[in-house]
């Protein structure tokens, strides 16, 4: 039951980007280069690996924010380490963080609700497009007479095909 508000140094109702230390460390913020500050929030995390998926809630260390820019960055080791506990299996894991959970948006007479119920939805904050950055997905096309991707066992010009 929640009855106070959240206290964190950064408001979590403003969008921002989305970033991971892989990709431009932890140090300096990828947009503006000024320090990064750290502090937790809540994150929606989506996994997948060869044996499980699914979608939950995590508590985040590893978080970093700028205090002049719309910008935060997620410490990779630290969401694969979430992605892992969340889902059966790390093999071929793969995750992405949908967005921060601001929980402070909700009403204090909703408060002692389960979050996520009809009523009372997860308060999410979804992140700011990336800037100059286009995602290409190469996929890799299934042969013909390959199993089929969906998992039922058969050739794919047989199922799916």
């Amino acid at each position: 039951m929640m009855t106070e508000d959240f206290k964190n140094k950064f408001d979590l109702s403003i969008r921002r980007r989305r970033y991971y230390s892989e990709d431009c460390g932890l140090s300096s913020c990828p947009e503006c280069g000024l320090p990064l500050i750290e502090d937790g929030c809540t994150v929606i995390i989506a996994a997948k690996s060869d044996t499980d998926e699914g979608e939950f809630m995590s508590n985040m260390t590893g978080s970093h924010f700028c205090e002049s820019c719309p910008v935060v960055v997620f410490d990779s080791d630290k969401v694969e380490q979430a992605a892992k506990l969340g889902i059966r299996g790390d093999s071929n894991l793969r995750y992405l963080i949908g967005g921060i959970v601001n929980f402070n948006a909700i009403p204090q007479e909703k408060r002692h609700l389960e979050i996520g119920i009809e009523g009372n939805p997860v308060p999410l904050v979804h992140f700011l497009p990336d800037l100059n950055k286009t995602i290409i997905v190469n996929e890799k096309k299934v042969g013909r007479n390959e199993p089929c991707p969906c998992g039922s066992g058969k050739k794919y010009k047989k199922c799916c095909g």
